[in-house]
């Protein structure tokens, strides 16, 4: 009678292709994910709040105005007037308002400046029409 060997392979995974789609899961996050936030001013150092709120992420219903520790007022970037602001709020308002979607106004005022610097900036806001606007602050660690 003739013997025959059976060799018995190893059983292997074959990684290449679960690394493959690993890349292409991250690669595909990274381009699909924002990293840029668009007014988070450097030099603007919020006030402390034993409060956090939550923040929408939906940038386009959001617009963010900084007043810095000189009083100036920061809208995307470009320092603007008062005047100028409450025309850009306006303008923004009604076109989101055909949309059926409201404007959220986020105020972040630095906690050096004067409150009239603020105060300007809400005025601005109220005289665009918009009747909620949040002032943002940082969250205050309680130990």
């Amino acid at each position: 009678m003739i013997q025959m060997q059976e060799e018995k392979e190893d059983l292997q995974l074959n990684m290449a292709p679960m690394i493959d789609m690993i890349f292409l899961l991250i690669i595909f996050f990274l381009t699909a994910t924002t990293f840029t936030e668009r007014e988070r001013e450097q030099d603007v150092l919020l006030p402390s709040n034993r409060n956090p709120g939550s923040l929408s992420r939906n940038l386009d219903n959001n617009i963010i105005v900084n007043v810095k520790q000189d009083g100036g007022i920061f809208v995307m970037g470009a320092r603007i007037e008062p005047e100028q602001l409450v025309a850009l709020l306006k303008e923004r308002k009604s076109a989101l308002e055909k949309k059926k979607v409201n404007l959220k106004v986020q105020i972040r005022g630095d906690k050096r400046t004067l409150h009239g610097n603020v105060s300007a900036a809400l005025e601005a806001v109220e005289r665009a029409g918009i009747a909620k606007p949040h002032l943002i602050t940082k969250t205050l660690e309680i130990e």
